[in-house]
């Protein structure tokens, strides 16, 4: 997906969020907005939204000399999705549907985003949303077929915490299909984007193969992924991306077979989902409906 111009005023309020979670002071902070206004200023706008949000963390990571700014509150987002595994498992299981809630389910997770518009402060303040997702448009239906003559799947992360929903759809998937599930993360830190710490604390291992994007950025930008992620990424026989970042990268890829799982969170992606901020959605690709 391209940057829009209403995307700016968005990056100008991300950097500062991010500058002042990173630990900077007023000076720093205003660095931060001073490059976040040249490169909107730069920038092609046929340039994807991750390719900008990459670049200005990279830079925040320099000026406050942290690895990983966000690393605390990853933690406190895995942990808390964890003490509601038990409940949401349970939930799940307990319906008519289990494949299809678990669907919603890691769909709604992706709630758990940093991004500025984000309307929760404690996580456990989202458990009534996860349990009863408000959906839009939902390819279910053509998600189920994909899955019946697949034998390879690549599922694409997104956030921390979220992951855990992530670990659940894929656990009861396997109950129903016999299909080989690799799972991506990013390469390195980025917003609270789940890394292989993260996949491993919450056990991913245990229901996929796990690899990296071979990218920081935060969306699976084809472009400069690893050779090994590209690999699996053509040859899988379906693909699951979550959230919004994933879709702003790959929502334009030759590449059938794609399904976006996402939380619509801001009027741009809302605009060109057709969905309404807030909706879950399951939308299979556009460019292949009729692959």
């Amino acid at each position: 997906m391209k940057t829009y111009l209403d995307c700016y005023a968005c990056f100008l309020r991300h950097g500062l969020e991010a500058a002042r979670i990173a630990g900077l002071d007023e000076r720093g902070q205003k660095k931060v907005l001073d490059m976040v206004m040249r490169m909107l200023q730069e920038m092609d706008l046929g340039a994807t939204p991750p390719e900008l949000a990459g670049a200005l963390h990279r830079r925040i990571r320099e000026l406050s000399g942290l690895e990983d700014p966000y690393k605390d509150t990853k933690t406190e987002q895995n942990a808390a999705l964890l003490r509601m595994y038990s409940v949401l498992e349970s939930h799940i299981k307990s319906s008519s549907d289990p494949l299809a809630e678990a669907v919603k389910i890691a769909g709604a997770c992706n709630a758990i985003d940093m991004g500025p518009t984000r309307k929760w402060d404690r996580v456990e303040d989202l458990l009534n949303e996860l349990l009863h997702p408000r959906l839009g448009e939902f390819d279910l239906g053509d998600l189920l077929d994909t899955l019946s003559n697949s034998n390879n799947m690549l599922y694409v992360g997104d956030n921390a915490g979220e992951i855990v929903g992530d670990k659940l759809f894929i656990s009861i998937l396997k109950e129903t299909y016999d299909i080989n599930v690799t799972f991506a993360v990013r390469e390195g830190p980025i917003l609270n984007d789940a890394t292989i710490e993260d996949a491993e604390l919450v056990g991913i291992p245990q229901v996929a193969e796990l690899i990296t994007t071979g990218s920081d950025a935060p969306g699976a930008l084809l472009s400069k992924c690893s050779d090994e992620f590209r690999q699996k990424f053509q040859d899988a026989d379906l693909i699951i991306a979550k959230g919004q970042g994933n879709y702003e990268a790959l929502d334009q890829a030759d590449r059938s077979k794609v399904f976006f799982l996402l939380q619509v969170k801001c009027q741009v992606v809302a605009r060109d989902l057709n969905a309404e901020i807030g909706e879950v959605v399951l939308k299979k690709n556009r460019d292949c409906r009729s692959a």
